[in-house]
């Protein structure tokens, strides 16, 4: 076996492995982790959303539960030709729910000509709709730090920080769509974007989206909530400085007497569908109801 091949198809790690190679970042991610799944009761009437993200050209279609809103984080294919594009835009057409909203990514070069197929196609711009009498402005963007040579991408955000591409977000937003993750956050601690995570904490100061759906990270499939307290903080200072046991003890400590639970909650969902050595992996849609 080459060494690519030994690199693709190697075997994630062991819970052992984690711990061994950091002890500390693995302590305070199981500590976050335990305060990320506490869930907020739903609205007496929810509504279901189907999340997808990296389909990749797959075919998922039996996979695919009803729901009210359907929304892709984008790579729906591999290169973005015409022809993968129309077989994926018969496909989403062919699904029932009633509200379809889809980004882009890389991969995925002639998207503008989504809207003809009834699906719609945001790209740094929002959207409102209703949906049982309840309103939702959805804002969608498919850019990612910048990484190869790939379409929809904006220089990294430096150390001391640069001006973000994310200042685009309005701050009512109620969902936001981005194809890849926040920083510290479903990112396999630490791939994703300190701009976004930067912005999303300013919306809190006025509006918390109360979902927040990417992708990109496949490795980084889940659920998560994010309480936007002390503890969340924490947790992301001690992902930026790869672990350390004075920043965990301070997790535990905000976890256990930071004040009480302020209630709110930003339901972040990396919904990868792809994943696994050379993307063999087949996950079925994230369903949230919100």
């Amino acid at each position: 076996m080459s060494g690519f091949d030994a690199i693709i198809n190697r075997k994630a790690p062991s819970p052992w492995e984690l711990f061994k190679t950091n002890p500390s970042l693995y302590i305070a991610s199981k500590l976050y982790n335990s305060l990320s799944q506490r869930m907020l009761r739903p609205l007496s009437t929810p509504i279901r959303t189907i999340c997808i993200s990296d389909t990749h050209n797959t075919d998922i279609s039996a996979l695919i539960p009803p729901g009210d809103i359907l929304i892709h984080a984008g790579d729906l294919t591999h290169s973005g030709t015409p022809r993968e594009l129309q077989v994926t835009f018969d496909w989403l057409v062919s699904l029932p729910h009633e509200h379809k909203i889809v980004i882009a990514r890389n991969h995925d070069t002639y998207l503008q000509t989504a809207e003809d197929c009834g699906i719609i196609y945001l790209e740094d711009e929002a959207h409102t709709i209703q949906v049982r009498g309840r309103t939702f402005k959805i804002f969608g963007s498919p850019f990612t730090p910048q990484h190869g040579n790939g379409a929809f991408q904006y220089p990294r955000m430096g150390v001391t920080g640069t001006p973000s591409h994310w200042s685009v977000i309005p701050n009512d937003t109620d969902i936001l769509i981005t194809h890849g993750p926040p920083h510290g956050h479903l990112d396999l601690a630490g791939l994703g974007c300190r701009a976004l995570l930067a912005r999303i904490w300013e919306l809190g100061r006025t509006h918390q989206p109360v979902l927040h759906v990417f992708g990109h990270i496949h490795g980084g499939r889940g659920i998560e909530n994010m309480p936007w307290d002390s503890a969340q903080s924490i947790w992301e200072d001690i992902v930026l400085k790869k672990g350390g046991w004075f920043h965990t003890m301070h997790l535990l400590w905000a976890m256990l007497w930071g004040g009480q639970d302020n209630g709110i909650r930003t339901i972040a969902v990396n919904a990868s569908v792809v994943g696994g050595p050379r993307d063999r992996d087949i996950q079925p849609p994230v369903v949230i109801d919100i």
